[in-house]
């Protein structure tokens, strides 16, 4: 067999993975926002929900997408707004939780003058944040719907552990694949 045909075949394996991802994918909808990491899923393990699983909490509004040439309308994209990991799973539905960490320089300067210039000759501080579906950076508690990135009622679907280190930001959709 040359390394073609082992290309060939691999990409056609990857593919065909990608098409049974996508139509065994379980979709549903945020029930609830517990904080300002935490949503409950309206689905559970009597859905196929396991512990560890990933998902993509989409914006409801699609956009579509028409050919620039034709005019035809092609399909649609859903913005991801953020994902998160099902850490407890119940028969109808599952705490998740944001884990994706980001690194952010919390050194600086503040005022102007001697301070300033002494602060830019600091090295950066860096320290490691959890990504949170808060729009600002209050403490830790239940979220005000106005406060959050995630809205009661935002459609999801699981996402793969590629897709989640992709950081994918839209979500391809067909007509049929709308949420009920």
């Amino acid at each position: 067999m040359s390394e073609d045909n082992d290309i060939t075949n691999s990409e056609r394996l990857e593919e065909v993975v990608d098409r049974v991802e996508h139509l065994t994918r379980i979709r549903g909808k945020v029930a609830e926002v517990v904080s300002d990491r935490e949503i409950i899923l309206n689905k559970g393990s009597d859905d196929g929900v396991r512990e560890g699983m990933y998902f993509a909490v989409l914006n409801p509004d699609t956009v579509g997408i028409t050919d620039p040439d034709t005019g035809e309308q092609l399909g649609g994209i859903r913005v991801v707004k953020i994902t998160v990991r099902a850490v407890e799973v119940a028969p109808k539905l599952t705490l998740a939780r944001t884990f994706r960490t980001r690194r952010v320089n919390v050194g600086g300067s503040a005022g102007g003058g001697v301070s300033a210039l002494y602060a830019s000759l600091q090295p950066p501080k860096y320290v490691e944040e959890v990504e949170k579906l808060r729009l600002d950076k209050n403490s830790p508690r239940k979220l005000d719907p106005e406060e959050s990135v995630v809205l009661r009622g935002d459609p999801f679907e699981t996402a793969t552990s590629r897709e989640v280190a992709d950081v994918r930001s839209i979500s391809v959709w067909e007509e049929d694949d709308r949420l009920h």
